[in-house]
């Protein structure tokens, strides 16, 4: 894939970077301007996995990290509903950094929804939310019979819009089911505490929360402790499958329901 998109000229001036919208484990998504077609877009960066220098030379990329975005845009771009985030083009800007650019999603994530449905605001109601979990019930429905389960499907990765679409997001641990997956899912052990006090004192000053990630043996994540299935948060890797999505799926009905 690298080959291919280093054969091609890049579309220097193309893209007009307007600012960070959110970041990631493995990237971050930037807000930009698509000069030709005049419209607005967001773009997906790799990240290194260490830490920006101070210099803002960006961090090298190893390539079973690479490997994984490049997965993420191919496997997102084949998923064609209306359910899921259409991926537009995968490339190289001018410094070599690869990237790929979908539909920007305007509206709130379906965690802001829940506690609107709890605070009985901007006319949302359990009902009503129902409607949006119906439709991603339906999207996961399609990927399923494609063949791929998302595994980390929570509130805060479908996004909701002013008008009624649903979109789930960050396929970034998606797997094909029929591929070999070579990820350690064993959860990468914390050192021991001894009181449930240090336990709290130390979450809260990460910034902790139920809907943070979980980090693997090898630095990857594994997923969302408040909505992951047991066979997942076990790290029995043959035994997660689309089921285990359907297990997140209703924890987020117990979300709603449970407030």
């Amino acid at each position: 894939v690298l080959s291919r998109l280093t054969g091609r000229s890049v579309a220097a001036g193309r893209y007009v970077i307007r600012g960070e919208i959110a970041r990631g484990g493995m990237g971050a998504i930037l807000r930009v301007w698509d000069e030709d077609l005049r419209r607005q877009l967001a773009m997906k960066v790799i990240l290194g996995r260490d830490l920006a220098s101070t210099s803002g030379v960006t961090p090298p990329v190893d390539t079973r990290q690479l490997a994984r975005f490049l997965e993420e845009a191919q496997v997102t771009g084949q998923l064609d509903h209306p359910g899921i985030v259409p991926v537009h083009e995968l490339g190289l800007d001018a410094s070599g950094q690869v990237y790929f650019t979908m539909k920007l999603v305007k509206g709130q994530t379906l965690k802001d929804v829940f506690d609107l449905v709890r605070d009985q605001q901007q006319g949302w109601s359990r009902t009503r939310a129902l409607g949006v979990l119906l439709k991603i019930c339906e999207a996961m429905a399609y990927a399923h019979a494609k063949g791929v389960i998302h595994r980390d499907l929570k509130p805060g990765n479908v996004m909701v819009g002013k008008y009624g679409e649903v979109y789930v997001m960050d396929w970034g641990l998606a797997r094909v089911l029929d591929q070999g997956d070579e990820k350690d899912l064993r959860i990468r052990p914390e050192a021991p505490r001894t009181t449930s006090e240090l336990l709290s004192e130390r979450a809260a000053g990460r910034g902790e929360t139920p809907e943070s990630p979980l980090y693997t043996m090898d630095g990857d994540v594994v997923g969302t402790p408040a909505y992951m299935s047991p066979e997942q948060a076990r790290g029995a890797r043959g035994a997660v499958g689309p089921p285990s999505d359907v297990y997140a799926l209703g924890a987020m009905l117990y979300h709603l329901l449970a407030g």
